[in-house]
């Protein structure tokens, strides 16, 4: 599969949204989409050991772990997802989860390591992770030298960390904006102001995209999947917000966690999960809804799950919080686009703020204050 352009179809004047029509050898998609990352992976394979259907992804992610007993990378089961990925047609990126402490110390020297090892294993989308204090002097001498190891067929991703040395960022990312074909973005905490800032930066350029604009694919990589400093709202609608494309939020590595944690969260009861509610946009634990709503979602949907579907109560709630999610990214889509018609130019506003609570919380108490910014 041959990823042919990325043009902007529409660019909303009220929000800064913008809609992206991808086109491949294979076939055609509007951005906005949730990657099947490692944990929807394992429910795909189980749902194809009963011959069900799957999920109509075009990209699909893998978050390498870092195995800290014996300090390297853990690159465990990147071969059969990657195998998957093809099998459905997807892109298929993977890249190495890091830490904060493990961005802070990355240097060209270790990035430099990491993306060779990607690049020989014959990845068409190969990550190369920009150290945080890198200036775009730096970078270009480091880019140059990494495009010649690459084959014509393979296309270079740089990832970013989302609390780059903020007087460094905007012009590197700006470089990038106009060189690459897709940029990542590993994002931590919206309310650092490092990062605020540098995401703002993304908006910013993001939303001066035409009509007609060739255009690069934001991807918003590791992101908290809830953010419970605003009302539960989704992360993958929050980071949509700042011109974000493609998403794939952080994935647990349950090597890493001291036996009681990962033993606790592996007993959750269903009541005990997040479930993502499409009629306020962000997720809910069904004890508090059905205090207040006097119904419990989870339960209701559980009942309704055939065991002949091949998924566990913790994975058919993993699967329906996506399909809720991406059917709303849908919605969004078809309102951002409606914009462009005449007397039409508050649709997309209008449904952030009206149709989904917990966007209009993130909206409102975020996004207003970039407007007031510019």
């Amino acid at each position: 599969m041959i990823l042919q352009k990325i043009k902007t179809e529409h660019s909303d004047e009220k929000t800064g949204l913008v809609v992206k029509r991808i086109t491949t050898s294979e076939w055609e998609h509007l951005n906005h989409k949730i990657a099947a990352n490692n944990s929807l992976f394992n429910c795909e394979q189980q749902r194809l050991a009963y011959s069900k259907p799957i999920l109509n992804i075009p990209f699909q992610t893998h978050h390498i772990h870092f195995n800290k007993e014996k300090g390297i990378w853990d690159f465990d089961g990147l071969e059969e997802s990657k195998e998957h990925a093809k099998k459905q047609k997807r892109f298929y990126l993977p890249f190495q989860q890091r830490t904060e402490n493990q961005w802070l110390a990355l240097d060209f020297s270790e990035a430099e390591g990491d993306f060779q090892d990607l690049a020989y294993r014959g990845l068409p989308l190969v990550p190369y992770s920009i150290p945080p204090t890198a200036s775009l002097d730096e970078w270009k001498i480091r880019r140059a030298i990494a495009e010649k190891i690459l084959h014509p067929s393979q296309i270079l991703v740089v990832i970013f960390y989302s609390k780059h040395d903020i007087k460094k960022f905007e012009a590197v990312f700006n470089y990038e904006f106009e060189h690459s074909r897709l940029i990542g973005v590993q994002c931590y905490n919206i309310n650092d102001n490092d990062t605020f800032l540098n995401l703002m930066k993304i908006k910013l350029r993001n939303s001066m995209l035409q009509v007609g604009d060739e255009a690069p694919l934001l991807l918003a990589l590791n992101y908290g999947k809830i953010l419970r400093s605003f009302s539960n709202v989704s992360g993958s609608f929050a980071y949509s917000c700042f011109g974000f494309d493609i998403f794939s939020d952080r994935q647990l590595n349950f090597k890493n966690l001291p036996s009681e944690i990962a033993k606790q969260i592996k007993n959750k009861t269903p009541d005990e999960i997040m479930r993502y509610d499409k009629i306020i946009g962000g997720y809910n634990l069904s004890a508090e809804q059905e205090f207040w709503d006097g119904r419990n979602i989870t339960r209701e949907f559980l009942e309704s799950v055939k065991v002949s579907e091949g998924l566990t109560p913790f994975q058919a709630i993993q699967w329906t919080n996506h399909r809720g999610q991406q059917e709303d990214f849908d919605i969004l889509n078809d309102a951002i686009l409606e914009t462009a018609y005449p007397e039409k130019e508050d649709t997309a506003i209008e449904f952030i703020e009206t149709e989904k609570e917990r966007w209009s919380v993130f909206w409102k108490t975020k996004m207003q204050v970039l407007s007031k910014a510019v």
